[in-house]
């Protein structure tokens, strides 16, 4: 039986056994679907690539303890999430700056939104540099390059229980460092950014 013929539940059990066949198949049947849904979220071709591609991987490092019933919906989901957390990066980190510069070159900003963009990259950079040292870097590694409680573990060699409470107290102090500015993201996101 060729695995065009397989049911998504079926092509699931067989990636949980790590079966590559069985993955190749599901990205054959998925990946146009996701990347048309990146693509009209952001516009951008490569965006919508390399997003896609993200999903794709993500869901094959995390075959074996994932729990999914409908892989369709399970992907979409995950398109969305992977969409959010790559505005919440720019709005975060540096690269905000670059795609508000972006949008300046196709005149879709206002000096104000300019002012408060700058703002909010200043005042996330100030915010990441108060961290304490390992706090700083399980951030960086949490939040930037998105990697798992058992990676950064794994990379820092300080335990999952240690890596949680620096995430925590990272969000804790960039939620005080940017009191200031969250009605600014909150209004950034609300007006499609």
């Amino acid at each position: 039986m060729a695995y065009c013929d397989f049911t998504d539940a079926e092509l699931l059990i067989k990636i949980k056994e790590n079966n590559h066949e069985a993955f190749k198949e599901i990205y054959k049947r998925y990946w146009k679907v996701c990347y048309l849904q990146l693509f009209r979220k952001s516009g951008s071709k490569e965006l919508a690539e390399e997003l896609t591609q993200r999903v794709f991987v993500s869901l094959w490092e995390r075959r074996a303890v994932v729990q999914i019933t409908h892989l369709s919906s399970y992907l979409l989901s995950a398109v969305r999430y992977s969409f959010i957390n790559h505005l919440k990066t720019l709005l975060q980190f540096d690269h905000y700056i670059d795609y508000q510069q972006q949008r300046i070159d196709i005149g879709c900003n206002n000096l104000e939104e300019q002012l408060a963009a700058r703002d909010l990259s200043i005042s996330i950079e100030k915010g990441i540099e108060m961290l304490p040292r390992k706090t700083r870097e399980v951030f960086v590694l949490s939040r930037m390059e998105y990697r798992s409680v058992k990676e950064i573990s794994q990379v820092l060699k300080i335990s999952e229980k240690a890596v949680e409470y620096h995430i925590t107290q990272s969000l804790k102090a960039m939620r005080i460092a940017l009191k200031d500015y969250m009605i600014v993201v909150v209004m950034l996101l609300a007006i499609g950014y």
